[in-house]
């Protein structure tokens, strides 16, 4: 009875930190909440004696999952802030070494980004954002936007980012040229990519296979530049969980109060 009455409370404060984490990171740039879900628990016996017989041994977290819907947009001046709507995640790979990225991919729904002094195009955590050549080819490259086209020539006066992820250059009077075009990676399942922390995800085995295309394409949303995504969180329904979490913990508490009291009584 003891551990039943336990593992009650024990849920309910779970709950209210998971709570407590979307509530702090509402404000977020593109941040995912998590929802928690749990299972009941029964003691051992055959399915006759569950059915009949069996009260329950009370509950356990059965695990928590981020949520994949849209966050709402948010005009941000700058055209490096960008917010993809729809389905996908922008690609990222930490730096190894000074100008190189490593092979470890990571994915993220935060657009702001920024270049760096050489003009290489960053998250918000200062890792490459990568992409294609923007002319057809398929494998992953960081992305550089030269200040300008040759050594003493033109200089850089446009960036443009497309719907389509292309990152369009103007310099001087020259016609726009494609300086490449930013990957979006997508998920079988999404709610099983592995927090890394500060916006990033991770690819699992639960997730599946990656699939890498670009803005506009089947299967994968649109970019928007100079908007940011803000996080999914509702603070209505946050708020509501955390009540009913609350009135969760205080009858469970309750509950073990009762079951103190009978015990000595029982044992005087």
């Amino acid at each position: 009875m003891f551990g039943t009455i336990k593992s009650g409370m024990a849920t309910s404060m779970f709950e209210i930190a998971v709570v407590s984490n979307n509530v702090a990171n509402s404000g977020t740039t593109a941040f995912r909440k998590s929802n928690t879900s749990f299972s009941d628990l029964y003691s051992g016996g055959s399915a006759d004696s569950v059915a009949r017989l069996s009260k329950g041994v009370g509950s356990i977290v059965d695990g928590t999952k981020q949520s994949t819907e849209q966050g709402g947009l948010l005009t941000r001046d700058g055209v490096l802030n960008l917010a993809l709507i729809g389905k996908g995640m922008f690609v990222s790979a930490a730096p190894a070494g000074e100008t190189a990225a490593s092979k470890t991919l990571t994915f993220t729904r935060d657009g702001e980004f920024s270049l760096d002094k050489d003009g290489v195009l960053r998250t918000s955590t200062n890792d490459f954002v990568m992409g294609f050549d923007g002319a057809g080819g398929e494998a992953l490259q960081t992305l550089k936007v030269p200040v300008s086209q040759t050594e003493g020539g033109a200089q850089l006066t446009a960036l443009e980012i497309g719907t389509d992820g292309k990152l369009l250059a103007t310099y001087g009077s020259e016609p726009a040229v494609v300086l490449g075009q930013i990957a979006i990676g997508a998920f079988p399942n999404e709610t099983a990519l592995r927090q890394k922390g500060m916006n990033r995800f991770q690819a699992t085995d639960g997730a599946g296979q990656v699939v890498l295309g670009v803005g506009g394409q089947d299967g994968f949303g649109m970019i928007q530049s100079g908007t940011l995504e803000t996080s999914n969180v509702d603070l209505t329904i946050e708020l509501t969980d955390m009540i009913r979490a609350q009135q969760q913990f205080s009858g469970s508490s309750r509950i073990l109060q009762t079951y103190s009291d009978m015990i000595e009584k029982l044992t005087r």
